[in-house]
């Protein structure tokens, strides 16, 4: 063989897919049991996790790569593991970003546009660890006091307390330019 055949071969021997059997998400850091050759498992491989975002793929199809770490294979690491059978939210724009779980929940950043969010049955916005607004396809829940700048439109009755807005009576009526009494519920 020549030389620059073996430096090839050496060169692509650097990183090789493997197949993921576990992720341990438990700890300081994420490790995988992977198997990049037939019969040799390898466990407690480290995942180099970017900062601010950290995922845990569903294990049955998932895929990563390992790196031998200055060339040593008795030191691996290995990339954030893929999962290419739970799909893949394509079909972006140029600029665009989506951030998606394996059930098809969504946060999409449309190039300064909008965000976008698909949840599958519930969203909650905590805020120092408390939820303040949960949100389903049936109600929205917020657990703060309102304060709105704007007006507030509506296509159904408001109700506070007991009193209706649209369907509510007023006592102490009187002719003229007098005025009523509160609202009644």
């Amino acid at each position: 063989m020549t030389d620059s055949y073996d430096n090839a071969q050496k060169l692509r021997s650097l990183t090789r897919r493997a197949v993921v059997y576990a992720i341990n998400d438990n700890g300081a850091g994420q490790t995988v049991t992977v198997e990049a050759h037939a019969g040799c498992p390898r466990s407690d491989v480290p995942v180099h996790q970017p900062f601010g975002f950290s995922s845990h793929a569903p294990v049955r199809g998932a895929l990563t790569h390992v790196i031998p770490l200055g060339g040593d294979e008795a030191d691996l690491m290995a990339l954030p593991p893929a999962n290419p059978s739970t799909g893949h939210m394509g079909g972006l724009s140029e600029g665009e970003s989506v951030l998606y779980d394996a059930v098809g929940q969504a946060v999409y950043l449309q190039n300064g546009r909008i965000i976008r969010v698909q949840a599958a049955t519930e969203m909650t916005i905590e805020i120092g660890g408390e939820v303040v607004l949960d949100l389903t396809a049936d109600l929205a829940t917020l657990n703060v006091p309102l304060k709105v700048k704007g007006g507030i439109q509506a296509s159904e009755d408001i109700v506070a307390g007991k009193i209706s807005l649209q369907n509510h009576s007023h006592g102490g009526v009187q002719v003229g330019l007098a005025r009523t009494g509160a609202p009644q519920a």
